[in-house]
């Protein structure tokens, strides 16, 4: 049987007071409301309880003193109920799941989240290592709280915040002519057999970046990870174009890459704290966006 906890707290007030007309005045609503309330609890529960004194208000039968004694604990659990949800909700502890892409996350997030739990220990950061269109499906449908990514194919109904942006570079082997130049031109990138960064949303910016400048280019292999991205071009099988670059050239087979900027404008990637407007965010993850606004930028930075 449910129970109406609006009507019980009318009822303790009825049976605080003496009188529907004063309960009604300290609830501030209609006397009639009140005395709707009380018939109905009669009414489900099969008890009288409260006696119409003529002159002198209303008095409690005994089913009605027992009634309210069990009233009144159901209220004080049910206040508790919400002090402690609320407390959860208010808590700087706990955990928060956030949505990291994939090249972001050795980069960027695990020094991110390394300093972030060094300083709020209590908050457990439950990372999802995610390409751009998980990212986005995952925090439609709530599976993620927040997410470090790039600017790409983003929806409606999401709200982001650019922490920075990313210039693409190009990949060199060191034996490449192109790796004495400090800068180099996309065209003469564009002349070696390419590696494409081959992940849902990222390899359309990489063909609208060289769209852009009208090349088409050869693509010799496609690759799912940054790191194989850089290992492909450290063996001589092409050159490429990436947006993040390592604090080290070396790449996983002890062989270096260059990384050099280009020439020409291109649109940068820009790392963006994303998230779901839907969502409502709890102080645990203001407080890690606002951390991630301030660090971010100096990860970025390879310098």
């Amino acid at each position: 049987m449910d129970v109406n906890l609006r009507a019980l707290r009318y009822f303790v007030m009825t049976a605080e007071t003496g009188t529907i007309s004063e309960a009604a005045l300290k609830l501030n609503i209609s006397q009639p409301s009140v005395s709707a309330a009380i018939q109905k609890l009669e009414e489900i529960h099969g008890v009288q309880l409260f006696i119409r004194v003529p002159t002198k208000g209303i008095r409690l039968t005994p089913d009605g003193m027992r009634f309210l004694e069990r009233a009144r604990l159901l209220l004080a659990q049910s206040d508790e109920f919400q002090h402690d949800v609320s407390a959860i909700s208010q808590s700087l502890s706990g955990e928060i799941t956030i949505g990291s892409f994939v090249n972001l996350t050795p980069a960027i997030t695990a020094e991110l989240v390394g300093a972030f739990h060094a300083k709020y220990p209590a908050i457990n950061v439950n990372i999802k290592d995610l390409d751009q269109f998980d990212i986005l499906r995952e925090l439609d449908t709530g599976q993620i709280e927040l997410a470090v990514t790039f600017d790409l194919a983003l929806q409606t109904g999401f709200s982001s915040s650019v922490v920075a942006a990313l210039h693409p570079r190009a990949v060199l082997p060191p034996e490449d002519p192109l790796a004495n130049d400090a800068r180099v031109s996309i065209h003469d990138v564009a002349q070696r057999p390419f590696i494409l960064m081959d992940l849902p949303h990222t390899r359309d910016y990489f063909f609208g970046l060289l769209t852009d400048q009208k090349i088409v280019p050869s693509v010799a292999f496609r690759c799912k990870s940054f790191e194989a991205v850089r290992a492909f071009v450290a063996s001589g099988l092409g050159v490429s174009l990436l947006n993040i670059q390592p604090r080290t050239d070396q790449t996983y087979i002890g062989r270096p890459v260059v990384m050099r900027p280009i020439i020409e404008p291109l649109r940068p990637l820009k790392v963006t704290i994303l998230k779901n407007n839907r969502l409502r965010m709890r102080p645990a993850l203001n407080l890690f966006v606002d951390f991630a606004t301030s660090l971010i930028p100096a990860l970025a930075d390879p310098l």
